[in-house]
């Protein structure tokens, strides 16, 4: 994206503003760093347009943003804001800030609802990493392919109880 003229420039303002402002309130900056260092890169970005070194596979405000990014640390190191992260105490974010994430049956849960055979042959195949053949001879198939058909039936049970959940979840 060029920048030739106010209403974009305003629009890029507009757009990269609200990345920059929390970013700069990620490192303990404020409202009135997080402007300086917008204008700050708008520049550095505008001189690099002028000379033609931008980057060419990078959105205008992605760039910005990362310009600023470097920026608002060097800013806070000078200032001498470099907190070790076993300081930073937990009450920051309070512990009801974020929904807890929906609890969703793991793996092991899937490959039971599987049977217990099938989590034998899995196990088998992708844990012990045993060839076809040798699972072939321990679970007692006639032929190589029938223990190949099986543990693709088998896959297909686990996929099936997945797809059966999300779409559960979903409709929930």
């Amino acid at each position: 994206m060029q920048v030739q003229d106010d209403k974009q420039l305003e629009e890029l303002y507009r757009i990269t503003m609200p990345k920059v402002a929390r970013m700069a309130h990620r490192m303990n900056g404020n409202l009135d760093m997080a402007r300086d260092i917008l204008h700050d890169a708008i520049i550095i970005y505008l001189e690099k347009q002028q000379q033609h070194t931008l980057p060419e596979l990078h959105a205008a405000s992605a760039y910005i943003t990362g310009i600023a990014r470097i920026l608002c640390i060097r800013q806070l190191r000078q200032k001498g804001y470099d907190l070790p992260l076993e300081s930073v105490s937990a009450h920051i974010i309070p512990e009801n800030y974020f929904d807890p994430p929906p609890v969703r049956p793991g793996l092991l849960q899937y490959l039971q609802s599987a049977g217990k055979r099938c989590m034998e042959l899995l196990k088998a195949f992708y844990y012990e990493e045993q060839s076809i053949s040798d699972i072939a001879a321990t679970f007692r198939f006639k032929s190589l392919h029938s223990a190949s058909v099986q543990k693709y039936k088998c896959l297909e049970k686990v996929r099936d109880h997945i797809k059966q959940s999300d779409y559960a979840e979903t409709v929930d």
